[in-house]
């Protein structure tokens, strides 16, 4: 909800007796809790207003409705069956309040065979596989900290109250919206195993280094911390050689086989090249990677991050000031050029607005019924300049909304995802639903037709290096004089603008820059192992992009102005992470790796269960939950220990209560042991194999898989857009193009040539 907030929208904020749990979460600038200076709840209710209602007083619940009467949106995460307690199901609020959005976040979603279990971040990223992913292979799974999957859910549902309300446009009414974490995750998972899926890549190959893709892709110790490389040809690999002296090494056997290293064994260059790498520093192979065209990025710690020239040249930061000391809050990812996101004053005091609310509530909001489009976006065009997945995916979540999409591509330089055939699941995954045209956009002619289609259009997207589209002239500036009210999204590593607008590169680079990478690791042994097989660099600014250029087409709608969006992926990484840059600025507390600890929760942890690469999840988040485990797993002993009712003296005692989860678990079936402990009330999951998740009941139900058996491509199975929209459903409503497939269609409809004028743009090699 701060993300409207942040864009100028009136949020209230509605808390029980008692406020929001968070305000007791922390981190706190002094020694004791204060609940009005808690960084995390500064962080995410910034420039709201507050008021106190317990929905359990019917004249309480009744003042409620009176504010959804005169609201637009209703965002909410309650616990499975609170609102229905109320009357305040989705359904329920929809036939009351025609004209409202009803967003319903939860681990699992408002609907499904889990629907009504207890969950956490923890339990979802378990329920979506992620966690197999990442680790060491003799050491448990680990989870992306700092509520990462939570973070990732709320930029979705954000991206599906703005298309609910675009629709609502010409409907007049609103609908409700159903995102699950574990769903929103394991799209993104399933969309990042498709990259080598086709060639026989397994998910859960934990590991620092990216199996499946080209050599070297990896999480590399160096002289004074860490690298994050990403390679995509066999090219990367020989600049290394090269600046190794091309080693005699590399002349044996598949030494010098970037594509072999990569997907059957690294085994041949790993001891090679990891000593190499411990001879430099990060700055000085930074130098030599990018003197070499090398994609290769740095792991920053926090107080890098904190200082960062980059960051400081796009005012990613807004200062707060928070128990009395000055504080960094990191903004999105996105910044609309006409229509910028400012992030306000400090959160609201309990009750703040209170009063005045309840002596005057918001004027009811009356609609005009129009006709409702079956789909969100329809009568939406979109030129989509995308490559790999970031810019695709993007794309992708607009086309199965309903726009049109184009992609714009060219014979002379494919699109590697569509050109690599191990690829080419990753590709269909990123592309159904939309259209392909070709140019040759090298050539003026070419340059010339595309801005000519661009009169037509309503969005561009890219996902080019910065100045790419400028030197192409299909910058906004160009496009924008063929037609005002274009709205152009650039997605680049550091943004178009700062002293890193050059830099190269995708996913991990991006992660590692915000600090995110040295996040992920086993405390215990201080070793930071990094997230880079699974790309959330590339899907959070995928979805804060889309974002961008929704909040665009409402600024449209309503003046008739275009603008210019651009993305920068490291901020998009770093605009999630407010809980640790918080807790090192006002508690110093050293943000490290984190395994599978929690702030607030514990125990919390992922656990073996019996058999080989069995595991379950579990939270414990209260003294009831503590209880009931003690007793589940037969420490009755511990349940009795009234100082064991507090987090903090748990956690103190966390490896002993860890080991005796684990001697437990290995005796117990995973799916018992699950079950045993839901029973008892205690939050947790199992953490699913890939192929297991997707024929599981409760995600089938939800409909995360699509089987895409059309001609062109081979048969293979792609993930649906994890939004449940009740009125204007996302779907998949055509294959993935061929290229150029649409060719005639876009060149004498959109472009309006003459058969002629085609044949002879072909001869002239502009229509490529």
């Amino acid at each position: 909800a701060r993300l409207f907030a942040d864009l100028g929208a009136e949020v209230i904020k509605v808390e029980g007796p008692g406020g929001d749990p968070s305000r007791g979460h922390g981190p706190f600038a002094g020694a004791e809790p204060d609940p009005e200076e808690s960084g995390i709840f500064h962080y995410l209710n910034a420039g709201k207003r507050g008021v106190m209602a317990d929905l359990d007083d019917p004249r309480q619940l009744e003042f409620f409705h009176g504010l959804l009467a005169g609201a637009d949106v209703l965002v909410e995460n309650s616990q499975p069956g609170e609102y229905a307690r109320w009357g305040l199901d989705s359904a329920s609020l929809c036939a009351r309040h025609p004209h409202l959005v009803v967003v319903s976040l939860s681990p699992y979603g408002r609907t499904g065979a889990w629907a009504d279990r207890p969950g956490t971040d923890l339990t979802a990223q378990g329920a979506a596989s992620l966690p197999l992913a990442l680790g060491m292979p003799d050491r448990e799974p680990l989870r992306i900290p700092f509520d990462q999957a939570d973070y990732q859910a709320a930029l979705h549902a954000f991206a599906a109250a703005l298309c609910a309300l675009y629709a609502r446009r010409s409907s007049g009414r609103g609908q409700g919206v159903d995102v699950s974490v574990a769903q929103v995750m394991a799209y993104c998972v399933g969309g990042m195993h498709l990259v080598g899926a086709k060639g026989g890549a397994k998910w859960g190959q934990r590991s620092t280094s990216m199996k499946g893709s080209m050599y070297p892709t990896g999480f590399f110790a160096c002289k004074d911390g860490f690298v994050c490389i990403a390679s995509q040809t066999p090219k990367q690999w020989d600049a290394f050689l090269a600046l190794m002296d091309n080693p005699k090494w590399s002349k044996d056997g598949q030494a010098g086989n970037a594509v072999y290293l990569g997907l059957v064994d690294s085994k041949p260059a790993d001891k090679h090249f990891k000593t190499w790498l411990m001879d430099y520093t990060r700055a000085e192979l930074i130098e030599m990677a990018m003197a070499e065209n090398i994609v290769m990025g740095v792991a920053q710690t926090v107080d890098e991050v904190l200082a960062s020239e980059q960051y400081a040249f796009r005012e990613l930061f807004s200062d707060l000031e928070i128990g009395g000391r000055p504080a960094k809050l990191p903004k999105p990812g996105y910044q609309l050029k006409r229509t910028p996101t400012v992030l306000g004053a400090r959160g609201p005091a309990l009750d703040a607005d209170g009063e005045a609310l309840r002596a005057r509530l918001p004027e009811p909001i009356q609609l005009a019924q129009g006709e409702a489009p079956a789909r969100a976006l329809e009568g939406v065009r979109v030129l989509d300049f995308g490559w790999n997945w970031a810019g695709p995916m993007a794309g992708q979540l607009f086309a199965d909304l309903g726009a049109e999409v184009v992609r714009i591509e060219t014979s002379k330089r494919q699109d590697l995802m569509r050109f690599l055939d191990y690829t080419s699941w990753f590709f269909c995954h990123n592309n159904r639903s939309k259209l392909s045209a070709t140019f040759n956009l090298s050539s003026p002619e070419g340059q010339r037709l595309v801005q000519r289609l661009a009169r037509k259009a309503d969005v561009v997207m890219d996902n080019f290096a910065a100045g790419v589209m400028a030197k192409n002239g299909l910058a906004y500036d160009d496009l924008s004089k063929e037609n005002p009210e274009i709205i152009v999204v650039s997605m680049s590593m550091a943004g178009q603008e700062g002293p890193l607008r050059g830099m190269r590169g995708f996913a991990s680079i991006a992660t590692g820059y915000s600090g995110m990478e040295l996040m992920v690791g086993y405390p215990e042994v201080d070793t930071s192992t990094g997230l880079l097989p699974f790309g959330l660099g590339d899907t959070t600014m995928a979805i804060q992009a889309v974002i961008g250029a929704l909040v665009a087409l409402h600024h449209r709608a309503r003046t008739g102005e275009g603008q210019f969006v651009d993305v920068s992926q490291m901020d998009s990484a770093a605009s999630t992470l407010g809980e640790p840059l918080l807790a090192h600025q006002l508690s110093g507390d050293a943000v490290g790796p984190q395994g599978n600890t929690h702030g607030r929760y514990c125990p919390h942890g992922i656990f073996p269960a019996e058999g080989e690469e069995r595991w379950f999840t579990l939270a414990v988040r209260s003294p009831e939950e503590w209880r009931a485990l003690c007793g589940t797993i037969g420490r009755e002993d511990w349940a009795s220990d009234a100082a064991l009712a507090r987090a903090e003296t748990r956690r103190e005692r966390a490896s002993e209560i860890a080991d005796a989860i684990t001697a437990w678990g290995r005796g117990q079936d995973r799916d018992a042991a699950v079950a045993g402990l839901l029973a008892a009330g205690v939050p947790a999951g199992p953490l699913l194999e890939l192929e297991e998740r997707n024929e599981h009941p409760h995600f089938a139900e939800r409909g995360l898989c699509f089987w895409h058996d059309f001609e062109d491509f081979d048969p293979c199975r792609i993930y649906s857009t994890p939004w449940l929209l009740g009125e204007t459903p996302a779907e998949v409503t055509r294959k993935t193009p061929a290229l150029g497939e649409n060719n005639e269609y876009v060149f004498k409809e959109l472009v309006e040539l003459e058969d002629g004028e085609i044949q002879t743009l072909k001869e002239k090699d502009v229509l490529v």
